[in-house]
Formats: C-alpha cells, structure tokens, sequence
C-alpha cells in the first residue's frame, strides 16, 4: 500500500528526522578538530585570513536553503538529493574547506598555482552556487517529476514479501560478491590501476554494483521485521563480515563510509519513525567511518606505495600488513600523524581554484594532453560497448589532467562537475550543466521514493542511483555512468521479480 507524502521529502509530520542530531555532532566533531589544531600548531596562522568569511557563508546560506525550506515544510528527507548531496560531499568540500584554508590548516603545494586566491578562492565559491542553484532548478521543472511518476506507473506493482526476498537478496550478494573477486583479481578494483583496458573491463567495473543492491535489499527488509530471529541475525553476520573485507580489498579513504550511507538509507526507507536517536547514531557511525576510513586508506597507500598493479596474494599481503601497522600503532599517534591528511581530504576548494584560475590560459594545452572537451567527446564514445568497439578511445585520464594543472601526474586531483563545466563551457555551462543532474535526480526520486512508501527494490536501486554522481570527479562520466548502473540495476531486479514474486499476490505490472 502507497503512502501519500509531499513530493519533495519524506515525513509528513512536523519532525524534522535526525537533522538536530547530525548538525549538533558535525558542530562538535569540527569544534573538536579546531581545538586540536589549535593546541598543535600553538594559535600559529590561525584565523589569519577572514576575506573568504563572507564568501562562505554565501555559499552555505545557498547549499543548505533545500534543507530549510524542506525542514519547514515538515518533509525533511536526509538521502533527498538535493539534501543528501549537500551533506556528504558539497557543504564539507566547499564550506567546511574554505573553513580550513581560512584557518590556516590546509596549505597544499598547489596552493601556489592559483593566481590572485583573493580572487579566485571566491570566484570558486560562486561557481558553486551558481552550480548547485542550476541543480536546484533542474530538480523542480514539473516534467522531472512527471517523468519520474510515469516510469513508476509502468514498473512490477506490489511489494516483496515473504522468503523469496531473503532469497532474491542473497542472489544479488553472492552475485555481486563473485564479480568483485574477479574485478580484483583483474586488477580493476581496490588500489591498482591496469595499462591497457580490456574488453569487458567497464563491464565488469559496474557490474559490481550488484553487490551494494543486494547490501541495501536485506537491511531494508531487516529493518522491517518486527521481531529478528536466529536467521535475521545470521544474515546481518554476513553482512556485517562483507564491510571491512570489501573496505580493506578497496583500499580508498571512503571504503567505510559507502557501506555505512547504505545502511542509513535502508533504515530511512524501511518505515520506521525517525527519532533523534537514531540521527544520533547516524552522525557519529559516519564520523567514525570517515577518520577510520582516512586511517586505513591512507596507512595502505603508503604500505603499498604507488598504484601499480600486483598480483592478487602480493596484494592481499599488503593489506594484512596494514592492520597489523594500524593495530600496534598508538590511535592517538595516528590521529595526530593523519590529521593533515584528513584536512586535505575534506578541502577540495584549493583543486577547484586552480581550475578556476587556469583553464583559459591552459586552455592551449589540453588537446596536447588529450584533455580537450572532454565532455563531448567522453559523451560521444562512451556509450558503445567497448565489445563493440574494441579500440574504442579512452575516457579522460584523471592523470593526464593532474599532469597540466598541477605539475604532478601520479595522483587524482579533485576537478568537481563545476570546474569541467567550466573548463568546456565556460561559466554559462556550469548552471546548464547541473540543470542536467538536477533533472536526473529528480526523475530518479520521483520513480523511486516520492509520495509513496519506497518498496524494497526501489529502495535498493535508488542509493547506487542517487551516488552515480561523482561530486569530486568529472562531469563527463555522469550521463554515461548514469546509464550503465540504470542497466545494470533494472536486468537482475526485473529477473528476480519474474522468477520469484511475478505470480504472488498484488506483484504484477501496471497496464
């Protein structure tokens, strides 16, 4: 039975969910950080430079409207795009990191690269809300949403139920499981890079998505069981088991914190009533995934050294190398050895002012570097089949544009959708562009979660929808990226729902 809830969030009761709770533990955490800073470095730069204040909180005022406006309708949804891109990466990246470079705790060799940062350092910041206000307004046109509601008008009716879920959901773990073993071992996942791309390399990089489908499908349905008996409990063993094997295997700072949003979003969709406690509990799992995250990531880079690929036992050795490191080292040592690492993590405002305060005169350059519209070109190639197309040419190389930008060519420097659509467009294409990401994000909460009690496949499909999005990469993958994990999804949740639910009661597809 569907629920009739306003179109742009969740709750129709005045609550406004965990919001007090995150906001009051993100306010502790960062004061927290600030009084160790403080203590470390003796008050020295601290709060040295204040031109960026008000630029900031410009942009927080912009980034954080949805929240508020949907607060005060009484609809606050956390994993609501427009709030949940906020929150995760946009108002930490950009607010939070124009916090730090005023405080003085991030001070990145490229800082030197940007020309006149009393500039450029607000101009980056404008940019963002120029972005995210377009995002704003592609979210709202009226045909996003009917779009939306028309694809769910023609999606299976009726809910899951019963043990074919349990069985369905164990179909996509193992599935997913299996696919990302032979990902590693091909070196396409964790912490390795592979010269020559294969056949069906991206095939198989997207394919693994099952796995966190399957990961949400069984905590939603976990979520809503009155009573948890010896199976539930055995099944959350595994699933629990599957979170630090796929976080050390991967070998990044966010390992962690990918399987914890999922697990918060299998609450929020399971029908439960959000209560400050549960915000509570929320706030400070992501907190700690997010230092212990930085931790591990960071101890396994160094371990490990550079991204050249290795076999997959040498690998696997690297990994228990950097528990064992992590385990016998003092946790206060590690938090004082990773705090700048953390800072850096969090800033992404610094990499997005070099865009903003090179791409016109680099502009030369990029075809050199095989970087030149990127955008159109990534669009035009990217959809066919590399089976199909065998010498297909790559998509943009995130080396080759740390190469130009930033004189060093052995990491990924963050671009952000902005800065590519500034680099390919211009200012006028950064709003047009997030317009287009608005549009999508509102079709995909329109089909999935809006005015209705999400069902146990939309609520699975709908966190790899909402995160194909790479806030910190480029916007040329977006689209392509978009409709490969769209493809991915639909396939195994329309075979499940045929062999398994198509002739259970209320399980059949609208006319």
């Amino acid at each position: 039975m569907r629920a009739s809830r306003h179109n742009l969030g969740l709750h129709a009761s005045g609550e406004s969910g965990p919001l007090p709770a995150v906001l009051i533990l993100w306010t502790v955490a960062i004061s927290v950080l600030a009084v160790f800073w403080w203590l470390t470095s003796d008050g020295k730069g601290i709060f040295s430079e204040y031109y960026l204040l008000p630029w900031t909180l410009l942009t927080a005022f912009v980034l954080l409207s949805p929240s508020i406006i949907l607060i005060r309708r009484g609809s606050f949804d956390l994993f609501h795009p427009l709030v949940f891109s906020v929150w995760t990466y946009l108002f930490p990246a950009f607010v939070g990191g124009a916090v730090i470079i005023t405080a003085g705790l991030n001070e990145p060799y490229f800082f030197s690269f940007i020309e006149s940062p009393e500039t450029n350092l607000p101009l980056s910041l404008m940019y963002i809300c120029l972005g995210f206000l377009g995002m704003c307004i592609g979210f709202v046109i009226p045909h996003a949403g009917r779009l939306g509601e028309w694809l769910r008008s023609r999606a299976p009716e009726g809910e899951w139920s019963g043990f074919n879920v349990w069985l369905a959901g164990g179909v996509l773990v193992l599935l997913g499981v299996g696919i990302n073993i032979v990902g590693f071992v091909q070196g396409l996942l964790g912490y390795q890079r592979v010269s020559e791309t294969a056949i069906f390399d991206g095939l198989i990089s997207f394919l693994s998505t099952i796995l966190t489908v399957g990961f949400v499908l069984l905590w939603t349905r976990i979520f809503r069981e009155r009573k948890l008996g010896v199976p539930h409990y055995l099944v959350i063993v595994v699933l629990f088991i599957l979170i630090p094997f796929r976080m050390a295997l991967m070998g990044n700072r966010a390992g962690l914190l990918a399987a914890i949003v999922p697990i918060g979003i299998a609450f929020a969709y399971s029908g439960r009533t959000l209560k400050l406690i549960h915000g509570a509990v929320f706030g400070v799992l992501v907190f700690f995934a997010l230092i212990v995250g930085v931790l591990y990531g960071t101890a396994f880079r160094e371990i490990k050294g550079s991204e050249e690929r290795i076999a997959s036992g040498a690998y696997l050795e690297q990994v228990g190398a950097t528990v064992e490191y992590l385990g016998r080292t003092d946790p206060w040592n590690l938090l004082g050895d990773n705090a700048q690492e953390l800072a850096s993590r969090v800033e992404n405002l610094s990499s997005l002012a070099v865009v903003v305060s090179n791409h016109e005169r680099l502009a030369p350059y990029e075809a050199g570097y095989g970087i030149e519209n990127n955008i159109v070109n990534d669009l035009s190639t990217s959809l066919v089949p590399r089976f199909i197309w065998a010498d297909k040419p790559p998509t943009i190389d995130p080396r080759l544009y740390s190469d130009l930008y930033f004189d060093y060519s052995e990491n990924s420097f963050a671009m952000t959708p902005f800065g590519d659509l500034l680099r390919n467009f211009g200012v006028v294409g950064i709003p047009l562009g997030m317009l287009i990401v608005g549009f999508y994000l509102r079709v995909v909460y329109s089909f999935l979660i809006a005015n209705q009690t999400p069902t146990l496949w939309g609520a699975a499909a709908y966190f790899p929808l909402l995160t194909v999005i790479n806030y910190e990469g480029f916007y040329s993958t977006f689209i392509p990226s978009a409709i490969r994990v769209a493809v991915v999804i639909v396939i195994p949740l329309l075979l499940l729902h045929f062999l398994f639910f198509r002739n259970r009661p209320g399980s059949s597809v609208r006319p």
